[in-house]
């Protein structure tokens, strides 16, 4: 199982993807092979492309199929990724099947611009 796992640092924002069982961690690659919404990285907290390419990235890592990453990014990064609020977040891969499931329903978050509640 796999959780993903973002930090603001002083020069910038770095997203890992942590083994859970063994505790390794690596960068999330963020698929610009793909998907190109932004270049300069990751971003989380808003709407904009940095949060797209990373709702991207988690999604294509996740699913390991940029079809299905590319269907659901948007949403996902309106979902989840524009509601981190904070310097220092966790996902889990549980939150991102949950995630998904909401937005194929058409559900939508339980307040408007509520911040997002991971399951940890």
């Amino acid at each position: 199982m796999k959780k993903y796992v973002g930090v603001r640092l002083s020069d910038g924002p770095l997203v890992s993807v942590v083994d859970r069982d063994t505790k390794l961690a690596s960068s999330l690659d963020p698929g610009l092979r793909y998907v190109n919404h932004s270049p300069t990285g990751f971003e989380w907290g808003y709407g904009g492309s940095g949060p797209a390419q990373l709702a991207f990235a988690i999604l294509l890592d996740h699913f390991g199929n940029p079809e299905v990453a590319r269907a659901f990014h948007q949403d996902f990064k309106w979902y989840v990724i524009a509601r981190l609020q904070s310097a220092q977040w966790e996902l889990l891969e549980e939150d991102v099947e949950r995630s998904i499931d909401a937005i194929r329903l058409g559900l939508q978050p339980a307040k408007e611009g509520s911040a997002w509640q991971s399951s940890t």
